[in-house]
């Protein structure tokens, strides 16, 4: 379910007009959802809202401000590090989505950086960073696309602050674009690689992803936490952005098709239709004449899925997952995980809550994926972003 306080958020983001004076006793919980997926900076000057949310902001961008000082100084001595050992890298997402996308570098939340190296490069790579005092942190990797995150010695604790400027930033190191083993989907990194540049952001000299390839990849990064029922809204928002930025830039859309085979435009295909149905985007999409109809199908009924989610379980995106797939087997193996997995993806929950979550969502998933099958329509989930607005006028 879409909350009124979750619908408002996503209809200022989109430009939708000023905030809505219905949701004034909803502020707190506004905040509470756009904090927790890195959004609240980006409601800086939107019009009509409260001196209060508007000095909370301001108390967060301060805090904001003093982390990216500290996340550029990481940087630096891990891109030392790793020059000194000889290891090629690229940096992915982060700071590289400073520049042509269309994104205030400040009103961006990061809390780590990725770093994209060689398969054969990766152990170098660890010991360069382990040799400047980074570990391995926590009992599993957090992801199937990298190791464990790497982190130096801390004694900061969690207080319940997404701003804390003394929160560690950690390193999580990837040798590939996309891991198979989980998602039965498989691309090849080596293009993007070869295809790698550098970036001048923020002072700095960033080796990173081509244009095209960092529009791409953040398509892809938006579609793999679709996937994994872990959506992140501030990934889309600045991916609509970009679209928002580059929408009419035909040699930069003619670029990336000619860079991608039929299989990976489909899937960033699919990345970018989320943000554009989240925050608003209108006007051309980067498409692709393979699309298949069934995924078309798919985003008319379910678009908003993966954010109700956010607010109480459904799996709907299994069915578009299936989709995306070419064969019965890596079908079969995704469906036998993602409807019973060992654990939810973006809650620390108890046995018993996992169960209650799986068990609520079960019986809704079998049945939308069951009338999208046969290519009934199912009931939208997209919010009314007008309900707001009747509401306070």
């Amino acid at each position: 379910m879409i909350t009124p306080a979750m619908r408002a958020a996503f209809a200022m983001l989109s430009g939708r007009g000023p905030a809505p004076a219905s949701i004034l006793a909803e502020w707190n919980e506004l905040l509470a959802f756009t904090d927790r997926f890195q959004l609240t900076l980006h409601l800086r000057g939107i019009p009509g809202l409260p001196p209060r949310v508007e000095e909370e902001i301001d108390a967060r961008l301060e805090k904001n401000r003093k982390r990216r000082e500290r996340l550029c100084e990481s940087y630096r001595a891990a891109s030392r590090a790793l020059d000194e050992a000889g290891v090629a890298f690229a940096l992915l997402k982060g700071l590289t989505h400073e520049t042509g996308f269309g994104v205030c570098p400040e009103n961006r939340v990061q809390y780590d950086l990725d770093l994209l190296c060689r398969p054969e490069d990766y152990e170098r790579a660890r010991e360069a960073l382990r040799r400047i005092g980074y570990a391995p942190h926590g009992g599993r990797s957090l992801s199937a696309e990298h190791g464990r995150p790497l982190v130096q010695p801390f004694e900061w604790k969690w207080r319940g602050d997404y701003y804390d400027p003394d929160m560690p930033i950690p390193i999580e190191l990837h040798d590939s674009i996309w891991s198979a083993a989980q998602d039965r989907i498989r691309i090849d990194s080596a293009a993007f690689w070869k295809r790698r540049t550098i970036l001048h952001v923020n002072g700095l000299a960033v080796p990173a992803l081509s244009d095209v390839d960092r529009a791409g990849f953040a398509a892809l990064h938006v579609l793999r936490h679709v996937l994994r029922n872990d959506a992140r809204p501030a990934h889309a928002f600045e991916l609509a952005q970009l679209l928002r930025a580059r929408g009419e830039d035909d040699p930069f859309w003619a670029g990336w098709r000619q860079s991608r085979e039929a299989r990976l435009s489909v899937l960033e295909s699919a990345g970018f239709r989320f943000a554009a149905e989240w925050f608003a985007v209108r006007g051309k999409l980067p498409r692709t004449r393979e699309q298949p109809e069934k995924i078309e199908v798919w985003f008319r009924n379910f678009a908003w899925s993966p954010i109700a989610n956010l607010a109480g379980g459904n799996k709907d995106a299994l069915w578009l997952h299936l989709a995306l797939l070419d064969n019965w087997g890596d079908r079969a193996r995704v469906v036998c995980r993602r409807l019973a997995p060992l654990r939810l993806p973006h809650a620390n929950a108890s046995f018993g809550g996992r169960l209650r979550y799986h068990a609520a969502a079960l019986g809704p998933t079998l049945f939308n994926g069951l009338r999208w099958w046969w290519g009934r329509d199912a009931g939208s989930t997209a919010p009314r972003l007008s309900d707001w607005k009747r509401g306070s006028a």
